[in-house]
């Protein structure tokens, strides 16, 4: 089987302000139609994550990220081992995304991507409903968007 080029995958609640940062991103990167790039969404991580990898050379998800140290805004490129301890977005009896894509490589090596990619954003609120994001985080968007394309096309 053959793979396919590139999955631009947005993780994130729209309905969460700074939690919706992936999804932004990936809607807004959708309407460009870059050549050989599939764009997907998703609400869940772990193993649902891990699924809509398979096939493809190449993944860059964007999504928000949590991190007292970091300030709102900030942009982070990290790599999957760089998520070895988090648990955000499992549940009691999931997986976190870290878990969810070693499982992948040892079961279908030959399906899941040569490279996965991860560029999140530093969020300043992930609990307020609504769909902008806070006034930090919409500022530094257009250069996420940038970043997140200048890596589809490495």
């Amino acid at each position: 089987m053959k793979k396919k080029m590139t999955l631009l995958l947005g993780i994130g609640n729209p309905l969460l302000t700074d939690d919706g940062i992936g999804i932004v991103a990936a809607r807004e990167i959708a309407g460009r139609k870059l050549p050989g790039v599939d764009v997907e969404e998703a609400t869940a991580s772990g193993i649902e994550v891990m699924e809509m990898m398979l096939d493809y050379e190449k993944v860059v998800v964007v999504d928000a990220i949590f991190l007292p140290e970091h300030e709102p805004g900030e942009i982070m490129r990290l790599k999957e081992e760089d998520f070895s301890h988090t648990v955000h977005g499992s549940s009691p009896h999931g997986v976190n995304i870290s878990t969810a894509i070693a499982l992948g490589r040892q079961t279908s090596p030959e399906r899941m991507p040569k490279e996965i990619v991860f560029i999140a954003m530093q969020a300043e609120d992930v609990s307020t409903f609504g769909e902008s994001q806070t006034e930090q985080v919409a500022r530094r968007m257009p250069e996420f968007i940038d970043m997140v394309i200048g890596e589809i096309r490495k």
